[in-house]
């Protein structure tokens, strides 16, 4: 799954949690600003294994969630799919 795709499916959770500013420029957020709480990135990570049907190992994408933005995540989420 490329980059592009993933980024949709990260966005689709943040669709009515997040305002209509923060969704207009969602891939330029970053994931720290909307995923305060450890809860939160567990449930969004859930969320993502759930919707792309692979287990997303957190050693590997955990770096990731300190990226600048959700673009440099989804294209980390990618690779690692694709190593898999």
């Amino acid at each position: 799954m490329d980059s592009t795709q993933v980024l949709n499916v990260m966005r689709a959770y943040f669709a009515g949690k997040q305002p209509s500013e923060v969704m207009d420029s969602f891939a330029q957020q970053s994931p720290r600003a909307l995923l305060k709480e450890s809860l939160d990135i567990v449930d969004f990570v859930v969320y993502l294994e759930e919707e792309l049907g692979r287990e997303i190992d957190m050693g590997q994408v955990g770096n990731a969630l300190f990226a600048e933005s959700f673009t440099d995540l989804a294209a980390e989420v990618s690779r690692i799919l694709s190593e898999g």
